[in-house]
């Protein structure tokens, strides 16, 4: 049997454990429910209503589904980087970083707008077409495009599927850093997972949102899980934007949407200023 073989099985019996812990959890989770007094998800919103912690996007409170995903985390950026032009490219750990010889102005429109017609370029940027833009982590001086997963997801995370465009403060596109997940496919059929409402409602209990904070959005992404060699597992994810009272940035937080851990890494502060114009 081969390594890669070996690699792969392994991967799966990680899986198999970490979905029979989420049993474990589910069945713990429904017996805390029934014998608790601490009210409905509803009544815990308005607690933090009461805390001026606002909502904007208006979230489900029904149940979702999930895949466990694997993918493989290789050198393909590396090997097409040489059809890239008017680029100097540096790469290394499954990431390449590319600065513009000549910088391309983005004078007119929404940034984005400009970008969707480059990116359809091989020349500019391997597999554009796997990549849609990221309005939620975008910012004026950071255009970041999530690569695509066939069931209509996307990934999240500069390590794992991500592009990240460089702008300057005079409109110039200065270069890029990015990452691609090759041959993902699916590990075991559509799961469970908890609502957009139960995630953010368990983040509140955490106690890691501060009050009079502004919930900007809440969205499902693709995460690693566990990673062997550049094997690696992701799981859905629920991924929620906040800013705080006398901040500008916004901060990020990430919940395991299979069993509602927190997960660390990753959640990382960005501008909470828009690139449109």
């Amino acid at each position: 049997m081969d390594f890669k073989k070996i690699q792969i099985i392994f991967l799966v019996i990680f899986v198999m454990i970490d979905l029979f812990l989420f049993s474990l959890f589910r069945q713990n989770a429904n017996l805390q429910t029934e014998n608790s007094n601490k009210g409905s998800d509803t009544e815990i919103i308005k607690q933090m209503q009461n805390d001026q912690i606002t909502v904007s996007p208006k979230l489900s409170t029904s149940g979702e589904t999930g895949y466990y995903l694997s993918a493989v985390n290789d050198d393909t950026l590396d090997t097409t980087k040489s059809k890239l032009k008017n680029q100097k490219t540096t790469y290394s750990n499954h990431i390449l970083r590319s600065t513009f010889k000549r910088p391309i102005g983005l004078y007119s429109g929404n940034y984005h707008e400009i970008l969707d017609k480059l990116m359809k370029k091989d020349t500019f940027v391997a597999h554009g077409s796997s990549y849609e833009y990221n309005s939620d982590l975008s910012t004026k001086t950071s255009v970041v495009y999530s690569q695509k997963i066939d069931d209509g997801g996307t990934m999240y995370g500069p390590r794992h599927g991500e592009i990240i465009f460089d702008v300057s403060a005079d409109h110039l596109l200065v270069g890029y850093t990015q990452s691609y997940m090759n041959d993902v496919s699916v590990l075991r059929e559509k799961t469970d997972i908890i609502s957009p409402t139960k995630a953010l409602v368990w983040l509140y209990q955490y106690n890691e949102i501060p009050d009079n904070s502004k919930i900007k959005w809440v969205k499902m992404y693709y995460t690693q899980l566990l990673s062997i060699k550049n094997n690696v597992v992701l799981i859905p994810t629920w991924v929620i934007g906040y800013t705080s009272s006398g901040s500008s940035s916004m901060t990020i937080k990430r919940i395991n949407a299979f069993n509602g851990a927190i997960l660390d890494g990753e959640g990382t502060t960005k501008a909470a200023t828009s690139n449109d114009n």
